[in-house]
């Protein structure tokens, strides 16, 4: 079930196109605020988009770019949590009188059980390994947000860091996910992930949406790694607790799940990112990443529906003719 890839590649040119567009709009001084863009129902009265630092001449992989925290996060569930982990909780790690904070509990997988999971493992590994060899954090996770410039432009990807280039890497492996608001998104929340489990930190760990941070299930029973990446929590519980290769083989789930995967994000897809009038720095949209950190925008299809029953109640079921965002 793949596109047709000069589909694909006209999506591809489509996207690159509005970007430009929205990239000379810029450069001449439109207004690019909220109003503008037609993003203000996101907003309350009392909110507003903060500036990127240094104006737009840094992207979000730039060494100078910090994440931008908006007074509107300041109580999210990222930055006050009460999820079934727990951020201060402790936990043993099965040696007596050894216990590992929440934020630093290592997710529990088994072996590989195809190869996205060899490749999310490996690249693991190959990182907590240079840790032990003295590397440096800062090189070995490095910028806040993940590159989203090769999104549109996979041979831009060569010189992204390596945390997102095996991001960009493997969505260029699921063409399914053909559609800018779940490329992005997709990308962003499996970076952080990966993130945080390079550098578990306490930082890192509240950068992860609530519904994304590991669950009880993930960290106490073996599991293939790919599951780690469901937006679902109640999903992943499911799949940890139920999972054998016969009813949720990979290689069965990743179509349905990727051919219907949507975040219902109503405006142009190119306005989930903003463009540097001034360079060919792309940075997502913050008030797409605040679109994208609410899971209930995030909804799967009927054709996932038909193909895991058994998963009915774990995610939002979005039927053909449903108009809600």
């Amino acid at each position: 079930m793949g596109h047709d890839p000069r589909t694909f590649n006209q999506i591809q040119i489509t996207q690159a196109q509005q970007l430009m567009q929205q990239k000379h709009d810029m450069a001449h001084n439109l207004d690019m605020g909220p109003e503008r863009l037609g993003l203000d129902f996101l907003l309350d009265g009392t909110q507003q988009i903060n500036k990127i630092p240094n104006g737009l001449n840094g992207g979000q992989d730039a060494p100078n770019f910090q994440q931008i925290t908006r007074g509107s996060d300041r109580g999210s569930p990222a930055h006050h949590r009460s999820s079934s982990v727990g951020s201060h909780a402790a936990y043993s790690v099965g040696t007596p009188g050894s216990e590992i904070m929440g934020h630093a509990a290592p997710i529990r997988n088994g072996p590989p059980t195809c190869p996205l999971d060899s490749l999310l493992l490996d690249f693991l590994h190959e990182r907590q390994q240079q840790a032990a060899d003295g590397v440096a954090t800062p090189k070995l996770v490095g910028p806040a947000y993940p590159s989203v410039s090769s999104l549109l432009n996979p041979a831009r990807s060569v010189h992204s860091h390596p945390l997102s280039k095996v991001f960009t890497d493997i969505l260029a492996t699921f063409p399914d996910i053909s559609t800018l608001p779940e490329k992005v998104a997709v990308l962003y929340i499996m970076f952080l992930i990966m993130r945080w489990q390079i550098s578990p930190t306490q930082e890192n760990y509240d950068r992860l949406p609530d519904w994304v941070a590991p669950r009880a299930s993930q960290l106490f029973t073996p599991h293939p790694a790919w599951i780690d990446h469901i937006p679902w929590p109640k999903m992943r519980d499911r799949l940890v607790r139920d999972y054998n290769p016969r009813d949720y083989l990979f290689d069965n789930f990743f179509i349905p799940f990727t051919t219907t995967l949507s975040l219902n994000w109503p405006y142009e897809p190119t306005d989930t990112l903003l463009s540097s009038p001034e360079s060919d720095d792309l940075m997502i949209n913050p008030v797409f990443e605040r679109h994208l950190r609410r899971l209930e925008n995030w909804s799967l299809g009927p054709a996932f529906s038909k193909a895991f029953p058994g998963l009915h109640d774990t995610y939002r079921l979005k039927n053909e003719g449903d108009r809600r965002v």
